[in-house]
C-alpha cells in the first residue's frame, strides 16, 4: 500500500484546504445576508452562480482535454504546445461570450438586478476573467502541483471575502460587492499566469493537435451545458416564477447543502489526473486500488453529513442568516445535500467513463438529467416554490448518478464495498436519530452536537469492523510522514 502514500497525501492536503475554503464562504453568508436587502442578495447569488457554471460551458471542453493529455507530458515544449494552443481558443471563445453579453446587458439587468444597469455591465468582465482563471487552475490540477493549487485556492477565497465584505461592510451595497469580485479575480488571474509563465514559458501555439483537442473536449460540452441547467436553473426559473428576493431564501439553505461538495472535491480535482497517469501507463491494478479506497471513504464520511445537515439545517440557517430566511428555507438542504452526496460518488465514476475517452456518454447522462431538472421545475416552482426546486435537484442529481453507475460499471469493474455502505448508513441513522434527541441550538450547541455525533460515528464504524486493520494502519503511515 505503501506505493499509493503520495497520492493519498496530495488527497489529504486537499481535503484539509477544502474545509477552510468553505468556510470562507460561511463567514461572508451572514456579512450578505445582514447587510444587504434581500433581493440583492438574491441578485449577488446569481451573479455567483452564473460565475461558478458558465466557464466550463464557455471553455468548449479544453479544460478536461488539458487533463487528458497533458497528465502524461514530460517535454516542456509539448506541455507548452498543449496550454497554450487550447488557452488561445479558450480565450477567443471567452472574449465572444462576453461581448454577447454585452449585447444584452439591459435585458440582463432588467430580468435579474431590478433595472441595476451598472451591475449588469460589471457582470461581462466578471464572466471574462472567470472563464480564464477556470481553465488555468487545471494546469496544476494536469502536473499535479496540489500544493500550488490548494494555496492558491485557499488565497482566492479569502482575498474574496475580504474584498466583499469590505465593500458591503462600507456600504457599498450590491454594486460594490461585484466591483469586489472582478478585482479579486483580476489578481488571483495575474499570480497564476505569472507562475505558469514562470515555470514553462511562453511559446506563439502551433495549434498541431487542436482538432484532437476539441475531438475530446467537445463532446463533453453539452454535458457542461446540461450541468449548468441543473446547478443554476432552479435559481434562474425561482427569479422568474418567485421573484430575486425568494433567490435570497433559496440560496443559503442550497449552500449549506451543498457544503458536503467539499468531502468531493479533493478526489474531483486529483482522481481524474492521477488516474489517467496510471491507465496511460497500463497500471490497471493501481487504478483498481484508488477507486476502491476512493469511493469507501468518500461514502463513509458523506453519509453521515447527509444525515446531520438534514437535521440541523434549521438551527445552522438561524446562525448564520436570519429568522426570516431560516424559516422559508430550512426544508431545502436536505434535498440539496442528498444530491450532493450523489453528485460526489458521480465524480469518482465518471472518471471511468473519462479514462476510456466516451466522454459522449457523459454529454448524454447530463442532457437527460438537465431535460429532466428543468421540466420539473417549470411543473413544481409554481405550485411547490422552493420545495419544489430542491426536489428536482435531487432527482436530476439522482438520474445522473444512476446512469452514471450503470455505463462505469460496464467499462471497469471495481469493489465498491456493499457492506461498508450498510455499516455507514446504519451509523449515519443512529447520529440523525441522537441529533433529533439533542435539537442544538445556537452556536456553541451545534458545534458540540456535531463533534459528539462524530465520536458516536466513527465508534459505530469501527465496532462494525468498517475499517480494516490494514486500511487504519496506511493512514497512521502516512500522517506520521513515512515513505
Amino acid at each position: 500500500m505503501g506505493k499509493y502514500t503520495l497520492t493519498v497525501r496530495r488527497i489529504g492536503l486537499s481535503a484539509v484546504i477544502t474545509p477552510l475554503v468553505t468556510l470562507s464562504n460561511i463567514i461572508l453568508l451572514p456579512i450578505l445576508t445582514r447587510n444587504l436587502v434581500i433581493a440583492d442578495y438574491g441578485a449577488f447569488a446569481l451573479i455567483m452562480i452564473t460565475l461558478a457554471l458558465l466557464p466550463p460551458l464557455v471553455t468548449l471542453g479544453l479544460h478536461n482535454s488539458l487533463i487528458r493529455f497533458g497528465a502524461a507530458a514530460k517535454d516542456k515544449r509539448d506541455i507548452r504546445e498543449l496550454f497554450y494552443s487550447t488557452g488561445l481558443i479558450v480565450f477567443v471563445a471567452s472574449v465572444a461570450v462576453s461581448g454577447l453579453l454585452l449585447l444584452f446587458v439591459p435585458q440582463i439587468a432588467a430580468s435579474l438586478f431590478q433595472n441595476n444597469l451598472t451591475t449588469a455591465l460589471l457582470l461581462v468582465p466578471n464572466v471574462l476573467i472567470a472563464c480564464l482563471i477556470f481553465f488555468a487552475w487545471q494546469y496544476f490540477v494536469t502536473f499535479q502541483q496540489i500544493k500550488r493549487y490548494t494555496y492558491l485556492n485557499l488565497f482566492n477565497a479569502y482575498l474574496n471575502t475580504a474584498l466583499v465584505a469590505y465593500f458591503v461592510l462600507a456600504g457599498h451595497g450590491l454594486e460594490g460587492a461585484v466591483i469586489a469580485l472582478l478585482i479579486q479575480q483580476l489578481v488571483v488571474l495575474s499570480v497564476m499566469m505569472y507562475l505558469i509563465v514562470a515555470e514553462i514559458g511562453f511559446a506563439i501555439p502551433k495549434l498541431t493537435y487542436v482538432r484532437q483537442y476539441l475531438n475530446y473536449g467537445l463532446p463533453l460540452v453539452p454535458g457542461s451545458l446540461s450541468g449548468w441547467i441543473v446547478n443554476s436553473s432552479d435559481r434562474y426559473l425561482i427569479a422568474l416564477f418567485l421573484g430575486t428576493a425568494a433567490v435570497g431564501y433559496y440560496s443559503p439553505a442550497y449552500t449549506a447543502g451543498v457544503t458536503i461538495s467539499m468531502i468531493a472535491a479533493p478526489l474531483a480535482t486529483l482522481l481524474p489526473a492521477v488516474l489517467s497517469k496510471h491507465y496511460d501507463e497500463n497500471n490497471i491494478a493501481d487504478v483498481r486500488t484508488i477507486m476502491t479506497y476512493s469511493l469507501k471513504y468518500y461514502i463513509g464520511i458523506a453519509l453521515p453529513c447527509v444525515f446531520a445537515l438534514s437535521v440541523l439545517s434549521k438551527p445552522i440557517l438561524l446562525v448564520l442568516t436570519t429568522q426570516q430566511i431560516a424559516t422559508n428555507g430550512y426544508l431545502v438542504t436536505p434535498f440539496v445535500a442528498a444530491g450532493t452526496a450523489l453528485i460526489g460518488a458521480y465524480s469518482v465514476l465518471v472518471t471511468i467513463i473519462a479514462l476510456k475517452k466516451k466522454t459522449a456518454i457523459i454529454g448524454t447522462i447530463w442532457i437527460l438529467s438537465a431535460a429532466l431538472n428543468f421540466g420539473l421545475n417549470l411543473v413544481l416552482i409554481p405550485y411547490l416554490g422552493l420545495i419544489g426546486a430542491a426536489l428536482t435537484t435531487f432527482l436530476a442529481f439522482l438520474l445522473a448518478f444512476v446512469l452514471t453507475a450503470i455505463y462505469s460499471s460496464r467499462y471497469f469493474k471495481f469493489d465498491v464495498n456493499g457492506g461498508f455502505v450498510v455499516k455507514s448508513v446504519c451509523g449515519s441513522i443512529i447520529i440523525a436519530l441522537f441529533l433529533l434527541l439533542w435539537n442544538p441550538s445556537g452556536l456553541f450547541s451545534i458545534a458540540l452536537s456535531i463533534t459528539v455525533a462524530a465520536a458516536i460515528y466513527l465508534t459505530i464504524l469501527l465496532a462494525l469492523r468498517g475499517f480494516t486493520i490494514q486500511e487504519t494502519k496506511l493512514i497512521y503511515e502516512i500522517y506520521k510522514g513515512s515513505k
